[in-house]
Formats: structure tokens, C-alpha cells, sequence
């Protein structure tokens, strides 16, 4: 009889410590995620849609987006990286000057071709199973963003323009993503 193979597992604290060697860290539920630094389009999306989210949230006071790499701790076993985060005035409190301790309101991951299983599997699973409002797998190649929110069994994919009302008391951002993947792939 052959003994199990052991799989390594990890906390949010140990991968703190591993190098800063341009690759990307995380943890999900003690499985290490490692992905190399991303290429020029998918930081050209993180760049567009970071500079979106954070003028319409400071234009209406009701939150901070920060973009990777910045850490978001959801449990003792699980520290994820997502391009870009918002967190919302409610969840203002989470925010420490290290990272954010719980869910952010908005994630946003860009996909490349090391990403894409973790991406629309993974984190898609944690993000709705700890309470993220909304998130976005921005696919570059195919130009769409697939948009989930808790308890849809398949995403809202957009070609054409994204709405995102976070709060009903301000207008909605949207995003006209032909626009925005034309600026990605120039």
C-alpha cells in the first residue's frame, strides 16, 4: 500500500515572508498560487479600469480602489492579490496599513494565460463564498468581462459597456468597454 502524497499547505503569514522575486503569492484555503508578473495589456487593463474606479468613487466619497500588489487577508489560510479592489465606506474599518483584513466591495482580476483556471475558479468560489459584492474576470483576448455576484450560477458577460451602482444614492459608473480594450490593445 502506497503512503498519500503530502501537499504542502501554507498560511497567509508564511507566504509574506517568501522573496520579492516578481512573482505573485497567494494562498487559498493552505493551496499556494504562484503567477509570474503580468505582461503589457493586462497592466494596461489593470491601469484603465483602476483609474475609472478610483475617480468615481473619490468623485462621490464613497470609498478607495487600490490596485496590486496588495494583500487581502480572509482568513489565517487565505491571502489573495486582485488587480484591482474597492472598498466601500462600510468596509473602510477592514483597512489596516498592511493590507485589507476581510472581503473587499469590488474585486477585479485581468486574466492571462497563468491565471485564467485560478482566476474563473478559485477566486471566483472564495470571493462569492466571503461575501465580495461584485467581481470581474476581465478577459483581454476575448474582450468581455464576465460579471459575478453572489448566488449566480453563471456570470453577466458584458462586450459592450459595464454598469457598476455600488450605492443607490450616486449615479452608476460605466465603463464602454469596446474603448477600454481598444486603449489595451493598441
Amino acid at each position: 500500500m502506497s503512503m498519500p502524497a503530502m501537499v504542502p499547505q501554507y498560511t497567509a503569514e508564511e507566504i509574506r515572508r517568501f522573496p520579492d522575486d516578481r512573482l505573485r503569492y497567494e494562498v487559498i484555503r493552505g493551496e499556494l498560487f504562484v503567477t509570474p508578473a503580468p505582461g503589457t495589456r493586462h497592466q494596461r487593463a489593470v491601469l484603465e479600469l483602476a483609474r475609472a474606479l478610483a475617480a468615481y468613487v473619490e468623485e462621490h466619497g464613497i470609498g478607495e480602489a487600490i490596485v496590486a500588489p496588495y494583500e487581502v487577508e480572509l482568513a489565517d489560510d487565505t491571502a489573495v492579490q486582485p488587480d484591482v479592489l474597492v472598498i466601500l465606506g462600510d468596509r473602510a474599518a477592514q483597512l489596516t496599513p498592511e493590507r485589507l483584513e476581510g472581503p473587499p466591495s469590488l474585486a477585479v482580476e485581468v486574466i492571462s494565460f497563468s491565471s485564467k483556471r485560478t482566476d474563473r475558479l478559485q477566486k471566483r468560489a472564495l470571493y462569492m463564498e466571503v461575501g465580495v459584492e461584485e467581481y470581474w474576470v476581465v478577459d483581454c483576448d476575448q474582450r468581455h468581462v464576465e460579471r459575478w455576484r453572489p448566488g449566480a450560477n453563471a456570470p453577466d458577460i458584458r462586450t459592450d459597456a459595464l454598469a457598476w451602482h455600488p450605492r443607490p444614492e450616486v449615479p452608476p459608473l460605466t465603463i464602454d468597454l469596446p474603448t477600454l480594450f481598444r486603449r489595451v490593445w493598441r
